[in-house]
C-alpha cells in the first residue's frame, strides 16, 4: 500500500480526484488560480487522495504539482500514464514502449515530413524542426537533443521510450492522425493532448491504467473516484472512474465521455466545481 498522508476520515463522496494539468488546472499562460489551489487543500484536509494526471514528463509535473501543494511521497501520473512516481523521485509504475515499434512509429512520421520527439527518462530526442512546429516548441525545456533521425537514434543508441510525440499544426493534425492510429491500432495508443501535440504510448501506457494501479494500491473503489480533463488523452480516465467531468472539452469526443461538462479553466471551471462538492451538493 502506498502511504496516506491524509488522516482524517472522508466525508465526500469521492476518495481519490485526478487531475490532468494543461487546460484543465493550468492556464494557457501556465498559471493557476489560488482558488484552485485553495479548494485543493480543503479537499486534503477532508482526508480526499488527490494526484495529478498529466501527459508531461516528470519533471514538468512536479514542478506544476508542488503549486498545488503536492510533496514528499505523494504520486503523480506522468508522461499520459506510462509512469507513475512520486515527488520525491522514487518511480511505482514504469511502462516503456518496444524499441521496434517505437522505430516504426517514429519512421512512419519522418516519411511524412512531421516532426517526432522520443521521451526517455529526463531527456527528450527530437528530429529537427520544421516550420509546422517552430511555434509550438518550449524553448526553455531541458535535457532535449536534436538528432537527423531518432528513429536512427533508436536503432543504435537509444533506450526504450516512455512515450513518442508527433507535432504539426493543429490544422494539419487532423489529416494524418486517423491513418497513425489505424496504422497501430492493437500495438500503440494513439491520442490527442493538445491542438497541435499527438501523444503515442504503450497500450497499458494510458491515464486510466495508471488510475487503476493506484486505486489497487490504495484500496480506492473506481466508483469513488472522479477524474477532470479536457483533452482526447483524457477519454479513456474519464470513462474509468466514477465520475468523470470534462472541463471545457476540446473534442465531442471528450465532452460524450465525461458524466458532466463544466467551464473551462479560464473561468476557473474545477475550482467552482469543487467548491459546489465540499459545500455537499455533490459538484451539480
Amino acid at each position: 500500500m502506498i502511504a496516506d498522508r491524509n488522516t482524517e476520515e472522508n466525508s465526500l463522496p469521492f476518495d481519490l480526484g485526478a487531475f490532468d494539468l494543461d487546460g484543465t488546472v493550468l492556464r494557457r499562460d501556465l498559471e493557476i488560480s489560488d482558488r484552485t489551489t485553495t479548494v485543493m487543500r480543503r479537499l486534503r484536509e477532508l482526508g480526499m487522495r488527490l494526484v495529478v494526471a498529466t501527459g508531461r514528463r516528470f519533471e514538468g509535473a512536479r514542478k506544476h504539482a508542488e503549486r498545488l501543494g503536492f510533496a514528499g511521497s505523494d504520486p503523480l501520473i506522468c508522461y499520459g500514464g506510462s509512469m507513475v512516481r512520486r515527488m520525491n523521485g522514487e518511480t511505482l509504475l514504469r511502462r516503456a514502449l518496444p524499441r521496434d515499434v517505437s522505430i516504426e512509429a517514429v519512421e512512419w512520421a519522418a516519411e511524412r515530413d512531421l516532426h517526432a520527439r522520443v521521451f526517455v527518462d529526463g531527456r527528450v530526442v527530437t528530429s529537427p524542426e520544421n516550420p509546422a512546429t517552430e511555434q509550438y516548441m518550449r524553448r526553455d525545456e531541458p535535457n532535449v537533443s536534436v538528432v537527423d533521425s531518432p528513429a536512427e537514434w533508436l536503432r543504435e543508441d537509444g533506450e526504450e521510450p516512455i512515450k513518442l510525440v508527433i507535432v504539426d499544426r493543429p490544422s494539419e493534425v487532423s489529416r494524418w492522425l486517423d491513418e497513425a492510429r489505424e496504422a497501430f491500432r492493437g500495438r500503440l495508443f494513439v491520442t490527442r493532448s493538445l491542438p497541435h501535440y499527438v501523444e503515442i504510448g504503450g497500450l497499458e501506457g494510458t491515464k486510466s491504467r495508471a488510475l487503476e494501479f493506484l486505486c489497487g494500491h490504495w484500496d480506492v473503489d473506481p466508483a469513488r473516484t472522479i477524474a477532470f480533463g479536457d483533452a482526447d488523452n483524457d477519454v479513456d480516465m474519464l470513462q474509468f472512474a466514477g465520475r468523470g467531468v470534462a472541463v471545457g472539452g476540446l473534442t465531442d469526443e471528450v465532452r460524450e465521455a465525461a458524466d458532466e461538462v463544466i467551464p473551462p479553466v479560464e473561468e476557473d471551471g474545477v475550482a467552482a466545481y469543487l467548491e459546489r462538492l465540499l459545500a455537499g451538493d455533490g459538484g451539480a
